[in-house]
């Protein structure tokens, strides 16, 4: 067993103070118990129940003042020649004017720096002035340059003096970090065998569904898709704490930003148990379920297997050794909770969800002692391209030493570059590289750029971000060169994505003069046709109004009079036992505060109805539209109408009435209420049936119908004489005493219904038909005859068409490579991703576009903006002018001049692509757009494809600056300037090899600051 092996571990344990055994039912601690544990572990890191090798506090440091006496004593003679008669000149020429006058710019006063023993105690400054000068920043545009020679004296001098100021440094260990989410999820599914994520990752930007990493090529055709939006997966009931801080440059697996918080480590004891007691933690998803949940078979020894089974457990959980004391204590309380009753594979569970709180399995660290390093290198390795803890063969080949080797070492990186796991190396770094989470909150407005966001639940991010991705891992799988992330002979594009760069994304449009040329014989031959049904109509209305004087004349020719004669006699007859309805009277509404009051309230006389009394504005009105057998909507709400009419009967008699009513309704016959329904409901035929006595003569019925909001409406239906009224009532005049009036109304309707005159009504109702025969079959050829086409109509229909196009594509899964024919697209830097995510709403930012770039390609950050100086007003600026000369004034400012210099060419580069990533020449003002500039006041450029292709000249740096991105990623912590030695020596290493991505990967692996060897 090796010196220091890991101790207790087990939150449980602290939570107890110092009990023997673990928390009897994973209680969740109290905010101050948290508090207490948060404490003792920074203040007291010798506690004996959280391990001394958490302590976060730095070891003792010297004093500067300790650091300067040791330098002097021991400086080479060289470096103070080199600062005395190289460095001292050329500060003293070109510096001290700003860093040294009565104004110090940046802070850095050189006249304070006296020799170089002083100026070696501050490695910072000494790296910070290499990279000045090696960017071309200092000195400025402004100031007198200096010549090649002097620089490259210079720049060597620093480098030596920063080589010499670093051996005098303490080297920097990787601090303490929790693992953030994505670890933790990986780390729990790996120790578990889980067949699918704890919870949903929304930070996993995109899914691949082609398997392809292990391939020696990248497919032509992969299927991708980015869930960021709407993540799926993981386990029910598992709740993930939130997403972590991403510390400035993008990253979120710094140790500085995951911090431990009362709250947050309360949510890792809360979220221990709900992983372990989730519906979907069973022995179909838990790859270790037989080994370590199911009970030992029938006979063993309980104690020696749970021991057994727990050791392996927690060597894999705190990723190496595990002090012996600290599995007895786990397996005596596993033991303990059997005597309890509990089933084995729920006390296991206990175990289990006990280790998932530990600060062990809940930190990665670096411990001092050498013999623990191997252990650390392991999770360091694991950590770095897998996002998880170090599997078994890591740990042994930690274990046995071999993994220190070389040898051994390259073998193994080999062997992890290869495994299905990098895919959480590809899944984490090169999306928080490029910080391409912001895609995901750029919104362009929709009205100058709909199609960004034409389908909101899948929006054009989800397929730009892929294109960048894809390209990465392109690089990665077929190990190329990292410069072409840059400038690559290649993309990889769904068909949404080669509408956005190469058409001008708008639908066909219509061609209106095509479409008037084919609409001419289209509407001569329908003119045509209308005219024919034209003539027809007016042949058949013609006719239609002659049948009645035909029928006259043919009447004039008979004699109907015997016939009508019995005929009115036979109706008379039968009258004597009907009844006949006046028409309708209304009035109404009367307005009242609900349903219950209208319907009680008496508004009119409703047992004497006058017709002729007004009541207030209110007055009876006929309403002889009112048909009965129909339904009939009313008006108001919270109110009543009432409706009369008088019923004559022939005789003594019971009558049904058949109502309907929409709500409430009451009902009297000749005075007397008959019906009385206070209700709430929907007007339907037939609801109620009422029955009713009528004497022989006229009876006067009364409805009030009564309403409390919503639909509002009556039905009124009984059996009647189907005879017109005027009918009715000439027939009960004697024939004598008729009016002229009335014996017309009586011989033209018995002239309808003749049967002396049915063969002159067959005849002429013959020819009505078959005129209007001719008529529908005229109509119906025009109705078969192809209509002209309306040119809107074509249009509309063409962008519907080509919306649902772009829908169907936006939500496309297939990504085709594609050579770079045009080299403007493709590339990190052009790639629409980048560009949609640095602006604004309505223009492009050159500034945000120029910081990324510095930042990301650069890896050479600009500070923040002075506090005092505002933003760029662009209402007040003129509207002419293009965003290059809006900014000049900007510039102006001496005070943001130095930034400016270095981001404005950065930026307006990139000025030919709008702000959702799409090609323009033009602002929308008419201006062209200007996109030269110089880069590193070395390479004047014309257009974007020359500013990337001067990006690829400075090789080099760029792989400088993305290698010191990827070891601040593997170390999780700022880089130090004996950080930027390490990255120059890896960038040496790699140039041969043309800075693959493998070979970056592997020497940031073999290097002293990741194995941490001192």
């Amino acid at each position: 067993m090796m010196n220091r092996t890991r101790s207790r571990g087990a939150a449980e344990f602290v939570r107890e103070g110092g009990n023997k055994g673990i928390s009897d039912s994973q209680a969740r601690p109290s905010t101050a118990s948290s508090s207490v544990i948060v404490r003792n572990w920074r203040d007291e890191p010798a506690s004996p129940f959280w391990p001394a090798t958490f302590s976060t506090s730095a070891p003792p440091r010297l004093c500067l003042s300790l650091i300067i006496f040791g330098l002097a004593s021991l400086l080479p003679v060289k470096a103070a020649d080199d600062f005395q008669q190289k460095l001292q000149p050329i500060f003293a020429k070109h510096c001290v004017k700003c860093h040294g006058g009565d104004k110090v710019k940046g802070k850095v006063n050189l006249k304070e720096i006296a020799n170089a023993a002083q100026f070696l105690a501050k490695p910072e400054l000494i790296k910070e002035i290499i990279d000045v000068i090696d960017a071309g920043d200092m000195p400025p545009e402004d100031e007198p340059q200096l010549k090649p020679v002097d620089r490259s004296v210079m720049l060597n001098s620093l480098k030596a003096m920063l080589r010499t100021a670093a051996t005098g440094q303490i080297a920097k260990r990787n601090p303490p970090r929790r693992l953030n989410r994505f670890q933790y999820n990986n780390a729990v599914r790996d120790l578990f065998q889980l067949n699918r994520d704890v919870f949903a990752l929304s930070e996993k930007l995109m899914t691949r569904e082609t398997i392809y990493l292990n391939a020696p090529k990248m497919p032509e055709r992969v299927n991708a898709r980015s869930l960021a939006l709407h993540p799926t997966g993981g386990m029910g009931e598992v709740k993930p704490f939130p997403q972590d801080l991403r510390a400035s440059h993008g990253f979120d697996n710094q140790a500085n930003q995951l911090t431990l918080s009362p709250l947050l480590l309360d949510a890792f004891f809360r979220l221990s148990i709900s992983i372990v007691d989730s519906p979907d933690f069973n022995e179909n998803s838990v790859g270790i379920w037989n080994d370590f949940f199911m009970p030992p078979v029938e006979g063993a020894d309980v104690s020696a297997e749970t021991h057994r089974r727990i050791a392996g457990f927690l060597r894999q959980a705190f990723r190496g050794p595990v002090e012996p004391g600290t599995v007895d204590r786990y397996t005596a309380y596993a033991l303990g909770k059997l005597k309890e009753d509990f089933s084995y594979t729920d006390t296991m569970k206990k175990v289990a969800s006990a280790a998932l709180s530990s600060p062990l399995f809940l930190y990665h660290y670096q411990p001092e002692e050498p013999d623990q390093r191997p252990f650390a290198l392991a999770s360091n390795l694991s950590f770095f391209l897998w996002a998880s803890s170090p599997d078994a063969e890591l740990l042994d080949l930690a274990e046995s030493g071999e993994l220190a080797k070389p040898e051994v070492l390259g073998e193994t990186i080999k062997h992890m570059l290869a495994d299905p796991r990098i895919e959480r190396f590809l899944d984490s770094f090169p999306s928080q590289w490029m910080q391409l989470e912001n895609i995901l909150a750029a919104t362009p407005d929709p009205k100058l750029h709909r199609y960004f966001s034409l389908d909101k639940q899948h929006p054009a991010s989800l397929q730009m971000l892929i294109e960048p991705l894809l390209l990465f891992d392109a690089v990665f799988v077929e190990n190329r060169p990292i410069t072409e992330l840059v400038m690559p002979a290649f993309s990889y594009r769904s068909d949404f994505l080669n509408d956005w760069y190469d058409s001008n994304l708008k639908p066909q449009q219509a061609d209106r003069k095509k479409i008037a040329e084919e609409n001419k014989p289209i509407e001569a031959k329908r003119r045509a046709a209308e005219k024919e049904i034209n003539s027809a109509k007016t042949e058949l209305e013609d006719y239609t109004k002659s049948i009645p004087e035909i029928i006259k004349k043919t009447a004039v020719a008979l004699d109907l009079a015997p016939g009508q004669a019995r005929w009115e006699a036979a109706q008379l007859e039968a009258l004597a036992n009907n009844v006949a309805l006046s028409p309708w009277q209304r009035i109404g509404p009367f307005g009242e505060g609900d349903l219950k009051k209208a319907h009680d309230r008496v508004f009119i006389n409703e047992t004497e109805v006058d017709l002729k009394k007004t009541h207030g504005k209110l007055k009876w009105e006929p309403a002889g539209n009112l048909e009965d057998g129909k339904q009939h909507q009313l008006t108001g709400a919270n109110c009543s109408t009432y409706l009369f009419r008088s019923i004559h009967s022939g005789i003594e008699q019971e009558r049904e009435l058949s109502i309907g009513s929409d709500d409430s309704f009451k009902i009297w016959i000749n005075g007397k209420l008959v019906a009385d329904k206070y209700i709430t409901r929907g007007l339907a035929p037939d609801q109620d049936k009422v029955k009713v006595g009528l004497a022989k003569g006229e009876n006067k019925l009364l409805f009030k119908v009564s309403n409390g909001g919503g639909g509002y409406g009556f039905y009124f239906k009984t059996e009647a004489l189907p005879l017109p009224g005027d009918v009715v009532t000439a027939m009960k005049v004697e024939p004598a005493k008729r009016s002229g009036e009335q014996q017309a109304t009586l011989a033209k309707y018995y002239r309808s219904l003749a049967g002396e005159l049915e063969p002159v009504r067959r005849e002429t109702e013959a020819k009505r038909q078959r005129l209007a025969k001719l008529l529908n079959e005229k109509q119906e050829a025009l109705k078969k005859l192809p209509k002209p086409r309306n040119p809107d109509d074509v249009q509309n229909e063409l962008n519907r068409r080509f919306d649902d196009e772009i829908r169907g594509k936006v939500r496309s899964k297939e990504f085709v490579r594609v050579a770079a024919k045009n080299p403007r697209y493709g590339g990190v830097i052009t790639s629409a991703a980048m560009l949609s995510m640095n602006n604004g709403t309505h223009r492009t930012h050159p500034i945000a576009r120029g910081a990324w770039v510095i930042e990301v390609i650069f890896n050479d950050p600009p500070p923040p903006p002075p506090n005092d100086v505002p933003p760029l007003n662009e209402d007040a600026a003129e509207e002419h002018l293009t965003i290059r000369e809006k900014f000049a004034k900007h510039r102006e400012n001496p005070d943001c001049a130095g930034c400016h210099s270095r981001l404005d060419p950065l930026g307006f580069a990139l000025e030919n692509f709008d702000i959702t990533g799409r090609w323009r020449d033009k602002y929308t003002n008419g201006r062209d757009v200007d996109a030269t500039g110089t880069l590193l006041r070395k390479y004047p450029f014309k257009d974007v494809v020359k500013f990337k292709e001067s990006i690829v000249k400075e090789d080099k740096r760029f792989a400088k600056a993305f290698t010191a991105h990827l070891l601040r990623f593997a170390l999780a912590r700022e880089l130090t300037p004996a950080d930027a030695l390490a990255v120059e020596r890896i960038v040496n290493q790699t140039e041969a090899d043309q800075f693959r991505l493998k070979s970056l990967i592997t020497e940031v692996i073999h290097s002293d600051r990741f194995r941490q060897v001192d």
